[in-house]
C-alpha cells in the first residue's frame, strides 16, 4: 500500500473520530454506583417518616395526649431532618467525587467537548472551502465566527469549571482568546490553502503540457518527420510554442 494510501486512511480515521467523538460518551456512567446506592436512602427515609407520623396519629387520643403527641412529632421530624442532611452531604461528596472539571460527570464533559470539536472542524472546513471557492468575506465571517465560538468553549471545557462561568472577568477573556484563535486559524488556512493552490496550478499546468501542448508540437514534428515537409494546420510550430510559453508565464504569475 502506497504512503499516500495510508496518510488518507489516517486522516479520515480522524476525521471521523473527530466528528463522531460526542457519541464516544456513551459507555461513560452518567452517575456513580455508589450514588445509584446512596440514592435509595431518600425513599427509605420519607417512608419512615411517613410511618411513624401515621402511627403516631393512630395513637392520638388512645395511648398518647395532645401533648404527648405533639412532643414525640416535633422529635421524630427533627430526627428525620437529621438523616436528610445527613444523605444530602453525602449525595453532595458522591456527586463531587464523580464530576470532572466541574460538569457533573466525565460523560457530559466528553459529549460537549465533541460538539465543541465537531463544530470546529466543520467551521475550518467551510473557512477552507469559502477561501478556495474565491467567497467574499461576509461568508468567510460566518466561518470565522463559528471557529470564534468553538474555541470559546474549548478554552471554557478544558481550563475551566462550570463555577467560573459566573464571572465577567473570564467571559471578556474567553471571548478575546476566542477571537484570537479563530484569526490564528485564519492565517493557518489561508496559507494551507495557498499552498495547495500552488500545487493544483503546478499540476493542472503538467497536465495541459501533457494534453495540449506536447501532441500539437509532436504530432506536427512526426508529421515533418515521416513526410519531410511541414504539416498544413491553422497554426504553427512557433504560435503552438509561443502559447506553450505564455502558458508558462502565466502559471508562473499566479503563484
Amino acid at each position: 500500500m502506497k504512503k499516500s494510501n495510508i496518510k488518507g486512511i489516517i486522516l479520515g480515521i480522524v476525521a471521523f473520530c473527530i466528528v463522531a467523538m460526542s457519541l464516544f460518551h456513551i459507555p461513560f456512567k452518567r452517575y456513580s454506583e455508589n450514588f445509584l446506592e446512596h440514592k435509595k436512602g431518600y425513599t427509605k427515609i420519607i417512608k419512615e417518616r411517613s410511618y411513624l407520623q401515621d402511627s403516631l396519629l393512630n395513637e392520638l387520643g388512645i395511648t398518647l395526649t395532645i401533648a404527648q403527641y405533639k412532643k414525640a412529632k416535633k422529635k421524630y421530624w427533627k430526627l428525620s431532618q437529621n438523616k436528610l442532611k445527613t444523605y444530602t452531604k453525602r449525595k453532595k461528596e458522591l456527586i463531587e467525587e464523580h464530576s470532572f472539571r466541574g460538569r457533573t460527570s466525565f460523560r457530559f464533559w466528553l459529549f460537549v467537548f465533541g460538539l465543541v470539536i465537531a463544530l470546529l472542524f466543520f467551521s475550518c472546513k467551510s473557512l477552507y472551502h469559502d477561501i478556495v471557492n474565491g467567497s467574499t468575506f461576509k461568508f468567510q465571517f460566518i466561518s470565522l465566527t463559528g471557529i470564534a465560538v468553538s474555541f470559546f468553549w474549548l478554552i471554557h471545557l478544558v481550563f475551566l469549571t462550570q463555577q467560573d462561568f459566573n464571572k465577567n472577568s473570564y467571559i471578556a477573556i474567553l471571548l478575546i482568546a476566542g477571537i484570537l484563535s479563530s484569526c490564528f486559524t485564519y492565517f493557518l488556512v489561508k496559507n494551507y490553502t495557498y499552498k495547495d493552490d500552488l500545487i493544483l496550478k503546478q499540476l493542472s499546468l503538467i497536465d495541459r503540457i501533457k494534453t495540449v501542448h506536447y501532441p500539437r508540437v509532436a504530432l506536427k514534428a512526426l508529421y515533418s518527420e515521416r513526410n519531410d515537409k511541414a504539416m498544413l494546420s491553422a497554426d504553427s510550430v512557433k504560435e503552438n510554442t509561443n502559447a506553450f510559453d505564455d502558458d508558462i508565464v502565466t502559471t508562473l504569475k499566479g503563484v
